[in-house]
């Protein structure tokens, strides 16, 4: 899922057009939410930096989706 996020961002790069956008920061949001839901069933041994990753991904798309809403 996070592959696919990042091949709709890349596209929204060379396309400026809302839907990749869109679409591909909606796709980072579940992607972040299954890897932090993933870390909380069944820890990896490097779950502190999975976690603050996907944190991180999670901030900043959430900051995309403000930028747009507040574009419109």
């Amino acid at each position: 899922m996070l592959m696919l996020a990042i091949a709709m961002l890349g596209i929204a790069t060379v396309i400026p057009d809302r839907p990749f956008l869109v679409l591909g920061l909606s796709l980072v949001v579940g992607a972040s939410f299954s890897i932090l839901v993933r870390e909380a069933i069944a820890p990896s041994p490097q779950t502190r930096i999975t976690q603050i990753t996907a944190l991180l991904l999670l901030i900043i798309s959430i900051y995309g989706f403000a930028d747009i809403i507040k574009t419109l």
